[in-house]
């Protein structure tokens, strides 16, 4: 479970398509530590990351740990090596911890705002492809209300515990690539 198997489990706060949130998984699961993950409905995760953090953060991933309440990826992922160091995450030479910090705070600050816009800017040129996964991100009375058609996903492999992976709409046709529709969960 961790170094304090007295405590209760860690709860990851998280949006499950998150690359920010995904970093954090990835580090949980590396680190093999036993936690509880908490995805919201889409658009709640304002409010409670709000709440939870009395008001110093409005954004997920927040990892709670060891009684502390810690926003940002990258301060759980320091978190974590505190409270799990074994295997670590970061390297023991000063020089080469240096240069992955680096790294990292480049690629969430420059590279990941970018990245996270994407999948936005592909969703608002296609209104049919954008209801389709409105109406599998949300309750059922909430998608009708929008006039979405409710579409529940049949069960895959993926949802085994697999890495989120994107799932081709339909077959392309020669010579074209695929639309990709939505993101297939671990469950």
């Amino acid at each position: 479970m961790g170094a304090l198997s007295g405590q209760s489990r860690p709860v990851l706060w998280q949006i499950d398509i998150s690359h920010y949130s995904e970093k954090v998984r990835w580090a949980l699961d590396y680190k093999e530590v036993d936690h509880v993950r908490r995805s919201p409905f889409p658009g709640m995760h304002m409010a409670i990351a709000l709440t939870l953090t009395g008001g110093k953060a409005k954004t997920f991933p927040i990892l709670q740990l060891d009684g502390r309440t810690i926003p940002d990826s990258t301060a759980a992922i320091a978190a974590l090596e505190e409270y799990e160091p074994d295997p670590a995450l970061y390297p023991s030479d000063p020089e080469e911890r240096r240069r992955a910090l680096a790294l990292e705070d480049y690629f969430d600050e420059q590279l990941g705002p970018h990245a996270r816009l994407l999948p936005f800017h592909e969703l608002l040129s296609d209104p049919d492809l954008f209801a389709e996964l409105a109406a599998q991100s949300v309750p059922a009375p909430m998608a009708k209300r929008r006039g979405w058609s409710a579409v529940t996903p049949a069960p895959t492999p993926a949802c085994a515990g697999g890495p989120t992976t994107p799932r081709p709409r339909s077959k392309p046709a020669p010579g074209s690539s695929p639309r990709w529709t939505g993101w297939r969960r671990s469950c």
